[in-house]
């Protein structure tokens, strides 16, 4: 981990509200992992407004370049900040945070889900798990088509994927998780890996209650040092038949075993 000041790349927009930043690292490059993220400063030089830095997943590396990139929606402040950012800016960031995961010690067949901007740490998943020589399949939700750029980046990985809106605009008309509760003999002995809102991560957590699957989720949390010192982003473990502990997401996170976590 380290405090990082290096040039932007690019700022796409891929739509209104959604971005793609690209970051000359060589450092993130060569130490980051999937599952990991970067806490960014989110305020001009010399401002503190706002004071707090935000957490981003990794949504890709391009080792070849020493470029990573991140995938972010315009929500607040600090992401409108951002958007405003051009090539040949800096970015202010610490990284890579959080624990990695070692997609070399999982099984061969990978199903990702993801739910919005859930998507951008299962695309470095994907990547990397591609990379090693596994099987991928993706399944993404999403409520409308403001995330059809990213369908070309999807395409470049090669690999089997499916789509579905709420509103019907993009891919399939209906819910991810209804796909995969139809599908779930068909990725019977996947690891799967999820990562998008608690409504659905709940439901997915219910479907593979009993089921052989190693699932994972890729938890979010409203971090503030992302170190683990604040406190800010803790959730709740079973411990034991009845018990619980708290984990920070940041520190002990951000992937859990889905089946472990207490949805309040």
């Amino acid at each position: 981990m380290k405090l990082l000041n290096t040039e932007i790349v690019s700022n796409e927009k891929y739509n209104d509200n959604l971005f793609k930043m690209e970051i000359f690292s060589p450092y993130i490059c060569n130490e980051v992992m999937p599952g990991q993220f970067i806490n960014v400063r989110c305020s001009p030089p010399g401002l503190l407004d706002p004071v707090l830095r935000r957490p981003f997943s990794v949504f890709d590396v391009e080792k070849k370049f020493n470029v990573f990139s991140i995938l972010y929606v315009v929500k607040g402040k600090g992401t409108k900040y951002l958007s405003t950012l051009e090539k040949g800016d800096n970015l202010d960031f610490v990284g890579p945070l959080g624990n990695g995961i070692d997609l070399s010690r999982t099984g061969k067949s990978f199903l990702l889900i993801g739910g919005g901007a859930g998507i951008a740490p299962l695309y470095f998943i994907a990547r990397e798990a591609k990379s090693l020589g596994k099987e991928v399949f993706f399944a993404a939700g999403f409520k409308d088509r403001s995330f059809i750029r990213w369908e070309r980046d999807l395409i470049e990985l090669n690999i089997n994927y499916t789509l579905f809106t709420e509103d019907g605009s993009w891919g399939e008309k209906g819910f991810i998780t209804d796909y995969i509760q139809e599908n779930m003999k068909v990725f019977k002995g996947y690891d799967v890996y999820c990562c998008g809102p608690r409504s659905m991560l709940k439901k997915l957590q219910s479907m593979y209650a009993k089921t052989d699957n190693n699932i994972t989720a890729l938890m979010e949390g409203m971090m503030a040092c992302g170190v683990g010192v604040c406190n800010g982003c803790v959730i709740k473990i079973k411990k034991g038949k009845r018990g619980y502990s708290y984990v920070k997401v940041c520190k002990d996170g951000p992937s859990f075993n889905l089946r472990e976590v207490i949805f309040d």
